[in-house]
């Protein structure tokens, strides 16, 4: 519980005054007779018998004086409106502290199987799968979050095969004059003829024409597809359609961006100068960019319909006349 007391307290310092207003009246509908104490009687008639039951409150009861002040009952509060605590299925007893899950029925709530730390000591309790997939709550978020690096990896390089698909229908139909055009680009970066292209003659290319942005062994292992260092001709086309037809690299961590990406309302306006950013950038919100305090972004697929549909440009703040 002194864990849970630590999160809680932790949340409350670093909430929004609004969200302290909200643990503030929580508590103040706990204390019934107003005396900023909170009673295990007064805790019964507000929450659930889960919660306010003799143990239970014992355990809240940080310095055993038989009621709870504002800062314990801030792990109640933390409890009700933040987490879905878990119950023990070997005791029953709620998982307020260090607990084990079974990897193997993760995503299967109300039936994922989880242990108390004494619990799991004894070793007594059946289970359907072997004991050897029962991770501490430490080690289960470590494996969670390696699986959520390898689903964002998984879609990158699926946007990126699908950028590819992309390219090589552009070149397929283009007119002859068209396919020399590329062919010549792919010739150009080529400098010694071998017919590929290697990252030195990719960085050089870069240079030569300006593209800055561009000029990094990490786009360039982007492009190889089948990872032998060097670019061939179906590989240089894909760059060549991204030139083409201005695919943004997010203006946050510099990283092209193969797929879904947010731009910047008011710099869309501007055709010289965009911003943009990748999904994780937009997510995070470390990026500090505003217009004048303003700062509205839309998804590339929102500003497609913006600039067709006059109705939809409007509720998404875009002037379809400014954006064209």
């Amino acid at each position: 519980m002194d864990g849970m007391r630590e999160i809680a307290t932790a949340y409350y310092e670093r909430a929004s005054e609004e969200e302290k207003e909200s643990a503030e009246e929580f508590f103040r509908k706990l204390d019934v007779n107003g005396d900023g104490r909170v009673s295990l009687l007064e805790l019964k008639r507000s929450v659930g018998s889960w919660l306010s039951n003799e143990n239970m409150f014992k355990q809240l009861d940080e310095n055993g004086d038989g009621t709870l002040d504002f800062y314990e009952v801030l792990a109640v509060y933390y409890m009700v409106n933040k987490v879905n605590l878990l119950v023990c299925s070997g005791c029953w007893g709620l998982l307020v502290g260090p607990y084990f899950s079974c990897l193997l029925c993760l995503g299967k709530s109300p039936d994922t199987f989880d242990l108390c730390c004494t619990c799991y000591r004894r070793g007594t309790v059946a289970h359907e799968h072997s004991s050897e997939y029962l991770l501490d709550h430490h080690s289960l978020l470590s494996v969670l979050r390696n699986r959520s690096k390898e689903a964002e990896k998984s879609q990158g390089k699926k946007e990126m095969e699908e950028l590819r698909e992309i390219a090589r229908a552009h070149y397929r139909a283009g007119s002859p004059e068209v396919q020399a055009l590329a062919y010549e680009f792919f010739k150009t970066m080529d400098t010694n003829g071998d017919g590929r292209v290697d990252l030195s003659e990719f960085l050089t290319f870069m240079r030569q024409q300006g593209y800055s942005h561009m000029r990094s062994p990490y786009f360039f292992n982007e492009l190889d597809h089948d990872g032998n260092g060097a670019l061939d001709f179906s590989e240089a086309m894909t760059l060549y359609y991204i030139i083409k037809s201005g695919r943004p690299f997010c203006d946050g961590c510099a990283n092209f961006i193969p797929g879904i990406f947010f731009s910047c309302v008011e710099c869309f306006k501007n055709p010289q100068r965009s911003f943009n950013l990748c999904r994780d950038c937009y997510r995070s919100t470390k990026c500090n960019h505003n217009h004048d305090g303003r700062i509205q972004f839309l998804d590339n697929y929102t500003l497609l319909e913006a600039k067709r549909d006059e109705d939809l440009a409007q509720t998404a703040g875009v002037n379809s006349n400014e954006v064209i």
